[in-house]
């Protein structure tokens, strides 16, 4: 069965895509069967892996609308809704009808509306309902979570096993984690009390800069006691931002990079969590 990990922080800019995309690339690279989904009504990791947003027919939203609507026609819609990517990862790509789901979801939401009247079909456990196909064809699906749409993160946590909080390793950066915290432990509470949190990540970190260790240290000293703080920071480096336009990994478009090594330790981690 599958090991389903989201990554997701309030803030933006602390690298959530690229961690997605890159710890993805690492795991497949150690020889893991691993989906990548883009939980974004942006669609940055579909752009990421070399797609247009806004060319895909067929998306994480039409997954979510037929998980509400036609349950048993979900398989279906599964096949003909991955990509299977050049780079090795399997895609659920994503755009801006993604918002219109969430819409939906706010929808059931608000009306306490049950399209099946089974708990497992609440708004908030839809992806848990779409995954449940998917668990026994891959070793890990990764889910990248964007800023907005609280209902569509709550669905990506309710249906994971493990979330790592990405934090810029800049000043004030950190103060984003007790909001996210707050929303996971909800999430433990209410949906899904197996979720944990695997570790807080460090990314855009500079080694040489007193304020980047300064960031480390301080994050360590707050949260070390209680959360996992993963070993090696993620390298800052302009190849990780130029990797998108290439629509490559980190270790496609510049493998011996600092950064591919930063994500090659955190996929030793992950590895190492079962």
């Amino acid at each position: 069965m599958s090991v389903i990990i989201s990554l997701t922080n309030q803030k933006g800019g602390v690298g959530k895509t690229s961690s997605a995309l890159n710890l993805g690339a690492a795991l497949n690279i150690s020889g893991m069967k691993v989906l990548v989904i883009d939980n974004d009504p942006q669609g940055n990791l579909t752009a990421a892996l070399g797609y247009t947003p806004a060319e895909q027919s067929r998306t994480l939203a039409n997954l979510l609308l037929a998980a509400i609507d036609y349950p048993e026609d979900l398989e279906l819609h599964l096949g003909r809704t991955i990509i299977h990517t050049s780079s090795g990862l399997d895609l659920l790509p994503a755009n801006r009808r993604l918002a219109d789901a969430a819409a939906r979801l706010q929808v059931m939401q608000l009306s306490q509306y049950n399209a099946v009247g089974e708990m497992d079909r609440a708004c908030e456990k839809v992806m848990a309902a779409l995954l449940e196909p998917l668990k026994s064809q891959y070793d890990y699906i990764i889910i990248d979570c964007g800023l907005k749409h609280e209902l569509l993160t709550v669905n990506a946590l309710a249906t994971s096993d493990y979330c790592i909080i990405p934090v810029q390793s800049h000043f004030l950066a950190s103060e984003g984690i007790p909001d996210i915290l707050e929303l996971v432990k909800s999430v433990q509470t209410k949906f899904n009390p197996s979720l944990k949190i695997a570790g807080i990540l460090l990314t855009m970190y500079q080694s040489r800069p007193q304020l980047c260790q300064s960031v480390k240290a301080s994050v360590f000293e707050v949260y070390g006691e209680d959360f996992h703080v993963f070993q090696r920071p993620i390298e800052y480096s302009i190849k990780v931002a130029e990797c998108p336009a290439a629509g490559q990994s980190i270790f496609e478009y510049a493998p011996k990079n600092a950064a591919a090594e930063s994500y090659r330790s955190l996929a030793e981690e992950v590895l190492a969590l079962g």
